[in-house]
């Protein structure tokens, strides 16, 4: 191998090995992220549950949002894993102008075109917070940077009469590679390490929109006295009424007339295929044309194909034919050989063949050859 096709295979196999390392570094698990079934650290089914246990009335929706028509809290969290692009905003809209409030939480994930369109949609177009580097180590400490997001002090909240106290409760989060975009108006809960409004409350048509960061509320961050410290917050602030988006998480309800059609489709696809299995096994159980049985496969000297080649012909009656041929062969060979014509004429049996072809062994050497009749009444001796 020369030395360039050596560097080549040397440098292919620290790719595919610095491949690897990064996926098993910084690879995904692969749960439903923001999801209150997810059981997984960034699942909020923690949230669900302790939403349950302060006596809050919550319902998971399995349906597109298009027919929510409910009140109280509508949740919404990215990233979705499951819905359509085209105006994905407008139920959000809708429960707004109904009066109802909502919380979005986003991921701060750019790679999730639905939040991208959602948020843009509403007017809070995603806006890059960190570049990521190209350097490996700088890799690594940029997707493991944290957040600590600060409360504002009571002096500072629009309501202040509000007597909590939460300036040492902040609340833990995943560093995000983008934040909404806010307009003016709105209401600052917690800011960023930079000071940038993080968690926010906008009053939107008759209702308010909630934006905070999805790993907020995640389950491994349930534990920390900010994390918690925020939902309690929203549960007082929002009321007991609850409902949580899980159609675009993937949890959908069927419905029963639906699942009954698609049953019977399945099972007449079944049945036609048996039948289609049934009538194949009984052709090919079927005899194709008469039944044929394959000859002996003749080999070895010539001895042997001589002795199958007679018995061939012994069995299918050519006795006469063969001796005309050899009459004929005979004649080719020897034209001044005075053979009978019709020497070969009674020859019907494998003695009557012999004869002839003893006689014209006779006739070649010059004997007297044996009259027809008396070669009959020999062969009928014999």
């Amino acid at each position: 191998m020369r030395g360039g096709e050596r560097r080549v295979l040397v440098l292919a196999a620290l790719a595919v090995l610095a491949a690897i390392l990064v996926v098993a570094l910084f690879g995904g698990s692969g749960e439903a992220q923001g999801s209150s079934v997810s059981r997984g650290p960034s699942g909020w089914l923690a949230a669900r549950k302790y939403l349950e246990a302060r006596g809050a009335q919550v319902t998971l929706w399995r349906e597109p949002l298009e027919h929510f028509s409910g009140s109280g809290t509508l949740v919404v969290t990215f990233p979705w894993q499951h819905g359509r692009l085209l105006n994905a905003s407008d139920p959000v809209a809708a429960h707004l102008q109904r009066g109802g409030d909502v919380v979005l939480a986003w991921s701060g994930d750019s790679t999730n075109l639905w939040e991208t369109v959602v948020l843009t949609e509403l007017g809070l177009e995603p806006d890059e917070v960190r570049k990521a580097p190209l350097n490996l180590f700088a890799w690594r400490k940029f997707v493991r940077e944290e957040w600590e997001l600060r409360p504002l002090q009571t002096r500072d909240r629009t309501d202040p009469s509000d007597p909590t106290d939460r300036s040492d409760h902040r609340v833990r989060v995943w560093a995000p590679r983008q934040m909404p975009e806010l307009s003016k108006n709105f209401e600052v809960l917690y800011e960023t390490p930079e000071g940038k409004p993080a968690i926010v409350r906008l009053k939107r048509g008759k209702g308010s929109l909630w934006l905070l960061p999805t790993d907020a509320l995640a389950n491994a961050r349930l534990g920390a006295a900010g994390n918690a410290d925020l939902l309690e917050t929203l549960l007082a602030r929002l009321g007991r009424q609850w409902t949580f988006d899980e159609y675009h998480h993937g949890l959908i309800a069927v419905e029963a007339e639906a699942d009954k059609t698609f049953q019977r489709i399945i099972d007449l696809v079944l049945i036609h295929l048996a039948i289609l299995y049934l009538l194949a096994a009984l052709t090919l159980a079927r005899r194709f044309g008469p039944p044929w049985r394959e000859p002996p496969v003749v080999t070895g000297s010539v001895g042997s194909f001589l002795l199958g080649l007679g018995t061939l012909h012994h069995r299918l009656g050519h006795h006469g034919e063969a001796a005309r041929r050899l009459l004929e062969r005979a004649r080719e060979l020897s034209p001044d050989l005075a053979i009978p014509e019709g020497l070969a004429r009674d020859a019907t049996s494998p003695r009557d063949l012999v004869e002839v072809a003893r006689r014209i062994v006779a006739l070649r050497r010059g004997a007297r050859p044996t009259p027809p009749e008396a070669m009959k009444e020999s062969g009928d001796r014999k």
